[in-house]
């Protein structure tokens, strides 16, 4: 053996510095797997969910070129930097939602991988990594990893901004910087540029810098140094101040004016609140993660213990700042900003994602505790003697530390479960909406955004839909401006599809949904996440007085003094519109609702609605002895309905579900009936043999004498509307044939006739039609002229075309099948 070789065994720290480099590679394949754990996901599903309200903001400024991406964040409460990074991202990547949230989840990534360093460089290289394992997993970082917004840049460049900040306060302790080194100056030109990026990327990023304000001055105290050690970082907060200056009187403008709201919360809650998203994330309820934030602190309150004998055994693997600082600074990242959230009022659902920037705090600090108490059992630390008790097993002890892990591990399961395959936790679906918007459109609806702000991430779905209006367009709402465009708009539009987003800060006086409930006909609401979406119907003229009285008492006190079926003709996806007069004797001092019902002649109930009065705006206990409520309602018949005669049924109840009875018996009251149309598309044929007045049915040739018109329903203001979706007539069948009649759809302008099959028909589908003796057949039209199609019933050798764009004539084709 060489005298080289035994020196080397015998040497302890050769020994120790060979077995660390043969742990190195060790390190960086679990530090790889890591990482691929948190890319795969953050990158799972991402377009699983729709873009919410924000995240559309974000879809449709990156589309703007960057002088316009400026002027639009001067008038926004969020600087531009993100929006920058996400323009140029587009360019290479594509403006899918994937491609869009895909820079959220890279840098996510990042953050995993920062946390590992600032773990390795406080702790040890194990905490750091067990802490980017718990990062890689965390629900909170996961769910703003796929959200196309600046948050997790926000929390990148705090992580990155504070392990900067670490290799400085060492450089300052020992003067590095008067010695030459050059890293430690670059170090403070990468802090500056860090602390401006921050500010250009979000207004919270002060608390950052406020918390390494006192990162900095404990360090000061801590080590009893000068204050002249305080003005390199002094410095670094200038040059980035000087970096801000261009933004800074657009920043204090939007700051201060931003319309905003402080809200009390008991604290108690809100801690809860708190733990749970860093414990659990946003997608668990808090009373399912009360066990996880328990044993979660129980292990952040172990990490903040120091073992005896632990900074002096791994100083030197570290670095040389006292251990108290390490921590402290951990800490310091986590609280403060939960502290300057809570101390501006500023804790509510839309702020709650600025907790973001602490989150690998939380994280190193659970890895410290869990690393403490797995030290303990192995025998790797020492307790303190007051703590010391009967020695554990190492795997009784490592079952125990296990266990306790799984009681934070399995919440964690369960709320990314819920976060990937739950809707009730999926972001607001825009997506979805427009989808059904475009499914149930017909060609004169228009959409209606209350709050405006929901122009973007609509539009982003909905591209090429006409009449979107996004109201109010300006904050404070002028209320003048936006009734004069409610009314321009529903003159043109027969029916709206409205979003209420956000509509408590645009329109805190409910402007516009109460305009609506005056001069139009909800007939749906829904809410759908945040979403309230709503379905109306707009009159051709309102009813202010009841066309049939009704005098029925309802309870002891309220009656209906009459009501208005303005809609006695609908068809399949029409809204029935009805007006209920209500008075009531003296003052009420309960709520009630009203139910309206539509009933099938077996008595089923087919369409309904049930609300408050005035569409909510109107509670009974708002009433006045002896004025007239006059009260809206609009029920939309689904569009599988079968055509028949159908009756309205109206009551009220209290919110225990109990019906009031009224004076004529039972605890509802039916209402005149009406019919449920078959739709049949129809246009003024080309060519036609024999015109028949409707009025004299013995006009009809003797080739269609098994049929007659039995009643003609003419829309009296089909002259000045010039409408075409008035009923042409109701034929019946008054001898029983064995005849079947095929239902043929011919497109004039093609020339072509087409044999209905399945479901081809919009509503009703069917393919033939067999009248049994006096059946009843009612005929209508419901397209527009333009699309020049329209049904015919064909006869064997002979056609009945059922189209006129007057009530009172129609026409028949007896030229034979062979000859079409």
């Amino acid at each position: 053996m060489t005298a080289d070789l035994k020196s080397k065994i015998q040497n302890p720290k050769h020994l120790h510095r060979a077995a660390a480099q043969r742990a190195v590679p060790v390190s960086k394949i679990l530090l790889a797997l890591i990482l691929v754990l948190a890319a795969f996901l953050r990158f799972y599903l991402l377009d699983g969910q729709s873009f919410w309200n924000d995240e559309g903001n974000s879809a449709r400024i990156a589309e703007r070129s960057l002088q316009l991406i400026t002027e639009g964040a001067a008038g926004d409460i969020h600087p531009p930097l993100y929006y920058y990074l996400l323009h140029i991202w587009r360019g290479v990547f594509g403006s899918s939602e994937s491609a869009l949230r895909s820079l959220s989840a890279v840098l996510g990534v990042l953050l995993v991988g920062l946390t590992f360093l600032i773990g390795r460089k406080t702790f040890s290289p194990g905490v750091g990594l067990l802490a980017a394992f718990i990062a890689a997993i965390n629900p909170f970082q996961i769910y703003y990893s796929q959200e196309a917004r600046m948050y997790m840049l926000l929390a990148v460049i705090g992580a990155a901004a504070t392990w900067v900040l670490l290799r400085l306060l060492v450089g300052w302790r020992y003067e590095r910087l008067a010695a030459g080194g050059w890293r430690l100056a670059l170090d403070h030109a990468v802090l500056a540029v860090l602390y401006a990026a921050g500010l250009y990327t979000h207004y919270a990023f002060p608390f950052v810098i406020i918390t390494h304000f006192l990162i900095v001055s404990a360090w000061l105290l801590v080590l009893r140094q000068p204050l002249r050690r305080f003005i390199p970082w002094i410095g670094v907060v200038a040059a980035a101040g000087v970096l801000f200056i261009p933004w800074l009187p657009t920043a204090i403008r939007q700051i201060t004016t931003w319309p905003s709201s402080r809200v009390t919360v008991d604290g108690g809650q809100m801690l809860l609140d708190t733990a749970r998203l860093y414990v659990a994330g946003p997608t668990l309820p808090t009373a399912e993660a009360t066990w996880a934030i328990v044993i979660g602190g129980f292990f952040i309150f172990i990490g903040l213990w120091n073992p005896m004998g632990f900074d002096e055994r791994r100083a030197e693997a570290h670095d040389v700042l006292p251990y108290s600082i390490r921590l402290g600074s951990i800490v310091l990242w986590w609280l403060v900003p939960i502290a300057l959230i809570f101390a501006f009022g500023l804790f509510k659902e839309s702020y709650l994602k600025f907790f973001i920037v602490g989150s690998s705090a939380c994280c190193l600090l659970l890895a410290r505790g869990i690393s403490n108490m797995w030290g303990i059992g192995r025998g790797a630390l020492t307790m303190p003697r007051e703590l010391a008790g009967q020695p554990l097993a190492s795997w009784a002890w490592s079952i125990v530390v296990l266990a306790l892990c799984a009681v934070i591990a399995v919440p964690t399961f369960n709320t990314l479960r819920n976060y990937y395959f739950d809707p009730a936790y999926a972001r607001d679906d825009y997506r979805g909406i427009a989808q059904r918007i475009v499914r149930q459109q017909r060609p004169d609806d228009a959409v209606l955004l209350d709050s405006a702000n929901q122009w973007e991430v609509f539009t982003y779905y909905y591209p090429d839909g006409p009449h979107v209006y996004p109201l109010p367009r300006q904050r404070p709402l002028d209320q003048a401006a936006v009734e004069a465009e409610l009314a321009e708009m529903v003159a043109k539009h027969p029916r709206l599809f409205v979003l209420y987003w956000g509509d408590g800060e645009a329109d805190p006086q409910r402007v516009i949904e109460s305009w609506l409930d005056a001069h139009t006909y909800k007939a749906t609401e829904q809410w759908i996440n945040s979403i309230r979406f709503a379905t109306y119907a707009v009159p051709a003229k309102l009813s202010n007085v009841p066309e049939v009285k009704s005098g029925v008492r309802f309870g002891e006190h309220i009656t209906l003094e009459g009501y208005t079926l303005s809609t006695p003709q609908v068809q399949p996806g029409d809204i029935l519109q009805l007006d209920l007069f209500w008075r009531t004797a003296a003052p009420l001092s309960e709520r009630y609702k009203v139910f309206v019902h539509v009933l099938d002649a077996s008595g089923k109930i087919v369409a309904q609605t049930d609300r408050e009065p005035g569409g909510g705006q109107q509670p009974t206990t708002n009433w006045e002895s002896n004025q007239v409520v006059v009260d809206r309602y609009g029920v939309l018949i689904p569009e599988d309905t079968t055509p028949g005669v159908y009756t309205v049924k109206a009551g009220l109840y209290d919110f225990d579900d109990v019906r009031l009875p009224t004076n004529k018996g039972g605890d509802s009251l039916d209402l005149m009936p009406f019919i449920i149309q078959d739709p049949v598309l129809s246009l003024l044929p080309d060519r036609h043999q024999h015109v028949i007045d409707m009025r004299q049915a013995s006009s009809i040739p003797d080739a269609f004498s098994d049929f007659r018109m039995i009643e003609v329903l003419p829309d009296a203001n089909w002259e000045k509307e010039n409408v075409v979706n008035n009923p042409v007539g109701t034929w019946r069948a008054f001898t029983t044939t064995s005849d079947v009649f095929h239902l043929f759809v011919e497109n004039l302008r093609a020339g072509k006739t087409y044999e209905v099959q399945g479901l081809s028909l919009p509503y009703r589908p069917f393919s033939e039609l067999v009248w049994a003796t006096d059946e009843i057949l009612m005929i209508d039209r419901w397209s527009q002229p333009h699309y020049g199609i329209h049904y015919v019933i064909k006869v064997p050798a002979r056609q009945l075309l059922m189209a006129a764009p007057f009530p009172d004539q129609i026409y028949l084709d007896a030229q034979s099948e062979e000859g079409k």
